[in-house]
């Protein structure tokens, strides 16, 4: 009986998955030991509109 192809994603596939693996675990890093970094986003709390 001959071997049967193993189905093996794309190198492209793998490669895009770890870069998003590595990037979160990268945000995750720096916001737990440099939180200063991330005050200055918007976090989408509500406000007060003026009015004109």
């Amino acid at each position: 009986m001959e071997p049967q192809k193993k189905n093996k994603p794309n190198s492209l596939v793998v490669i895009l998955f770890a870069l998003i693996v590595l990037m979160i675990i990268i945000y995750f890093f720096l916001a737990m030991f440099f939180p200063t970094v991330f005050d200055w986003m918007n976090t989408g709390k509500v406000q007060p509109v003026p009015d004109k």
